[in-house]
């Protein structure tokens, strides 16, 4: 197998095992750029097959999204849609891919953008458009048409087997100075459990890094936050230039540091410790929603938060 990044076909490997399931899954990390990765990359038919079917049954538990998985979609739609508008936007055509249950779509049309969303599981999609009345498609990131300022791309990257060609299609997908919200899982992070790292729902690893190496050819980088999951603001450039990858001393440093995390970084650094405690006061707010329909949910939130 060839680097998704690089095509460098020299790996470490990092894992053999399915954190979820158990199951034999091979992790690797490339020793040119650090991008790492699955091992072998499975193909666009099986991905296709599962994401559209299985992936939320798997994950979620359901076939639609619960009132407690609304809330919480909200929430985070409410804390991404802040991201944006520290950067002065605050309008826009926008396109959310990975659109999941459509609570993202559905609130940043009500804060005044002009919003639609695609996801490939036909649950979701479905619900989304039943709920909120979204415009929101069941479909993949290469059936997307048409142009938009602002694209918004929430855990969708690390499931996706082609980063750079994820990237490129995002590029020509923008307006001209375009801009493109990613927000994937970090590698790096100090709060994640060190057994519950790796599964197969998870193609792609990125550090801060590899994340902006895969982008370089087509984005130049406006903020980046690493406070809870590693989440980037692009800005399309102006003239596509060549991948710029990182270099050998940061793919030194990344390795170090996936070698350091252990249980007392994740219970004390990370506040694991608190876990319990945390699980019980979400699991407290979310029984508030229990019995109020979708659309409530959200305008709830939404007028809590001031908006």
């Amino acid at each position: 197998m060839k680097c998704v990044l690089c095509r460098n076909d020299s790996f470490e490997e990092l894992s053999d095992i399915d954190a979820k399931t158990s199951e034999y899954l091979r992790v690797s990390l490339c020793q040119r750029c650090g991008m790492i990765q699955q091992n072998p990359i499975p193909t666009a038919e099986d991905l296709k097959e599962y994401y559209s079917h299985n992936y939320r049954v798997d994950y979620k538990n359901s076939y639609t999204p619960k009132p407690k998985h609304v809330y919480r979609a909200g929430k985070a739609a409410l804390q991404r849609l802040e991201f944006l508008k520290e950067e002065g936007i605050y309008e826009g055509r926008l396109l959310d891919i990975g659109a999941g249950g459509g609570e993202f779509v559905y609130l940043s049309g009500v804060m005044g953008y002009n919003s639609q969303g695609v996801d490939p599981n036909i649950g979701y999609s479905e619900y989304a458009k039943t709920e909120y009345n979204c415009k929101l498609t069941t479909g993949e990131l290469d059936c997307i048409q048409g142009k938009y300022d602002i694209i918004t791309l929430y855990h969708v990257l690390e499931h996706l087997p082609c980063p750079l060609h994820a990237f490129e299609k995002l590029y020509h997908l923008l307006n001209q100075a375009g801009t493109l919200s990613v927000e994937v899982p970090w590698i790096e992070a100090s709060d994640a459990s060190p057994h519950n790292i790796f599964f197969k729902a998870h193609i792609l690893y990125f550090s801060v890094d590899s994340l902006i190496a895969c982008a370089s050819k087509y984005f130049d980088v406006l903020k980046v936050d690493t406070n809870n999951n590693l989440s980037i603001l692009f800005k399309a450039k102006q003239t596509i230039s060549e991948t710029e990858y990182p270099s050998q001393e940061s793919v030194r440093k990344l390795r170090d540091r996936l070698k350091s995390k252990g249980w007392l970084e994740y219970l004390f650094n990370g506040k694991g410790i608190q876990k319990p405690l945390r699980n019980f006061i979400r699991g407290f707010e979310e029984s508030k929603a229990l019995n109020h329909q979708p659309k409530e949910i959200l305008d709830n939130l939404l007028r809590k938060a001031g908006g």
